[in-house]
Parts: C-alpha cells; sequence; structure tokens
C-alpha cells in the first residue's frame, strides 16, 4: 500500500523519532528496504503515522517468508516489537 497524502498524516521520516524509540540509521534502513513505506517531498524524505502502524502490525507473508531467529535474539526482537507496538499505540490511541 502506498501513503495517500491526502488522507493520512504526513511526516518527516526523522519525526518518526517523536512516535518510537529507534535510530536514525533503523529508519533510514526501514525506508531502503520498503519496509517503511515513504514519499519525498523536494529532498525531504516522508512517511505518514498510518505507514508507521502498518509496518509494525504483523503481515500474513511475514509468518511463512521471515525466517524466525532463535534464541536471545528471538526473545529480543519479539520483545523489541512489541514493546514498539506498545508505545505507538500509547502515542497515536487507536484510530
Amino acid at each position: 500500500m502506498m501513503i495517500d497524502h491526502t488522507t493520512e498524516t504526513v511526516i518527516p521520516l526523522l519525526d518518526v523519532r517523536k512516535l518510537l524509540p529507534v535510530s536514525i540509521p533503523s529508519l533510514r534502513r526501514w525506508a531502503a528496504s520498503g519496509k517503511l513505506e515513504t514519499i519525498r517531498a523536494g529532498a525531504k524524505v516522508m512517511t505518514s503515522t498510518q505507514a508507521v502502524q502498518r509496518m509494525l502490525q504483523p503481515g500474513p507473508q511475514e509468518a511463512t517468508t521471515a525466517p524466525l531467529p532463535r534464541g536471545r535474539r528471538q526473545h529480543r526482537a519479539t520483545r523489541r516489537f512489541t514493546d514498539a507496538q506498545a508505545h505507538l499505540k500509547a502515542v497515536l490511541g487507536d484510530y
């Protein structure tokens, strides 16, 4: 799905850090890989709060295509993902 700037809340990519405790390199990596939907406005890279929510919601293909990390890495990745979802829900609430 692409960002619809007429109906979604568009924000600069780096402002996602106000919603989630993530690093700038992580944001850029997610944008470059397509995991986080982005659009360009001149020289600025933009995303939307709805795109961030879509990224954090597990999709049906994730369960079948992504290999699961093992051991501590799995626990840490799962905990970070769950923490990010809870933090986003606390900041944005329900739509």
